[in-house]
């Protein structure tokens, strides 16, 4: 007698867990609209020599692409960007995400891809660090580069 009372309520604690476990995974599982909080805002990639990138997250879309050094050799310029729209995202892991969305390009320019969704992975382990599974690149929230709105021209002493 004294069991069966004790087996009741064992019973139901392990249907909770086991409810509670389930639809964890299934949160994990689905598409979310949007960015990731944790990685919206801008990123660059500090390369060696003149390969310097960035990309910036909003809610809905990202833009990205390579700063090129001034004609005066005092700091990076960006290019004209291009990313992906209608973003939507995957939990995969602990801090990893799956990123899709239509990839798009700047005015007056194509890209690859472009209109066509594209996927890639992501690993955010705090905020001040970003991994790309995509050509293994580090991007950090502050470059260590000097940037210039708009290219500067050298200047001649003549």
């Amino acid at each position: 007698m004294k069991v069966r009372k004790l087996i009741l309520p064992f019973m139901i604690i392990c249907l909770f867990i086991f409810a509670l476990t389930k639809s964890a995974n299934a949160d994990a599982a689905t598409w979310h609209t949007g960015t990731p909080k944790v990685i919206r805002g801008n990123w660059y990639y500090n390369g060696s020599g003149e390969q310097k990138a960035f990309i910036t997250y909003t809610k809905t879309m990202s833009s990205g692409e390579l700063f090129k050094q001034s004609d005066n050799n005092l700091g990076y310029y960006k290019l004209p960007g291009y990313g992906l729209k209608h973003i939507k995202y995957k939990a995969l892991h602990h801090h990893i995400y799956l990123i899709t969305g239509i990839q798009y390009s700047p005015k007056g320019a194509s890209v690859q891809f472009d209109g066509q969704r594209l996927s890639y992975k992501v690993k955010a382990p705090d905020k001040k660090n970003l991994y790309f599974y995509k050509g293994f690149r580090h991007y950090t929230r502050k470059p260590n580069f000097k940037i210039v709105k708009q290219n500067q021209q050298a200047t001649s002493n003549q």
